[in-house]
């Protein structure tokens, strides 16, 4: 697939429209539906399509390529709710290799102190498909990739590490890209949970003293007093 992707990146005169739609489609997370696509890509919301058919030939593309899935729903017309009308959606499919990489074709720059923008970079598809081939390969540098956009992260919004790793899961979790996810601990917390479960081995180890019961003092007789 990445191969196939390579060689229609190559067939784009302008990479831009086809960046902005896969970087769009990453940000809904889900299915949306055609005629929203258009409204946001399209010369009303501004976008990069002057007309719907290039956009549907580039969702169709995309869909062949396994990059796109598409889906029908028929849902009430919102004219007439006894009319029923047929609906295309489409979302960017999690399976496909460039999923994680999408945003990669993106950079990030501060405008103001406090405010910070983003374009895309030069030749964004190439970009893409650089980072995906070399993910394949194992290359560690996409490890670190991964790091500085933490530590931007971290220098955007001003806290730690583990908490943009909390930012990032509870996001994940939003989109439902992740039902469960454990953060690593940290070296304090780590010492903590390593003395914790050392006490209490230990405690469950010290014998416990029998206890004494005071015995009532008898009578004469045999009888307990009173």
């Amino acid at each position: 697939m990445l191969d196939e992707f390579i060689r229609y990146s190559a067939l784009q005169r302008d990479q831009a429209p086809l960046a902005t739609l896969l970087i769009y489609l990453k940000r809904k997370g889900g299915y949306v539906q055609l005629n929203q696509i258009w409204r946001d890509n399209g010369p009303t919301g501004g976008g990069p399509f002057w007309n719907q058919t290039t956009l549907m030939n580039k969702l169709d593309k995309l869909e062949r390529l396994g990059i796109v899935t598409m889906e029908r729903r028929i849902l009430p017309s919102p004219r007439d709710e006894a009319k029923r009308k047929t609906n295309t959606f489409y979302r960017l499919s999690p399976e496909t290799p460039l999923y994680p990489y999408i945003f990669g074709m993106l950079k990030i720059y501060r405008e103001e102190p406090d405010k910070y923008s983003s374009e895309l970079v030069e030749r964004p598809l190439d970009h893409l498909s650089d980072l995906a081939g070399r993910c394949a390969s194992s290359d560690p540098q996409v490890g670190r990739e991964l790091d500085v956009a933490m530590e931007l992260l971290g220098e955007v919004f001003s806290v730690r590490r583990d908490e943009v790793m909390r930012m990032i899961k509870d996001r994940m979790a939003r989109r439902g890209m992740i039902t469960e996810f454990r953060l690593p601990l940290s070296k304090d917390a780590c010492k903590a949970a390593n003395m914790k479960q050392k006490n209490g081995s230990s405690e469950a180890k010290k014998p416990t003293k029998p206890s004494r019961r005071r015995e009532r003092p008898k009578s004469k007789d045999g009888e307990d007093a009173v």
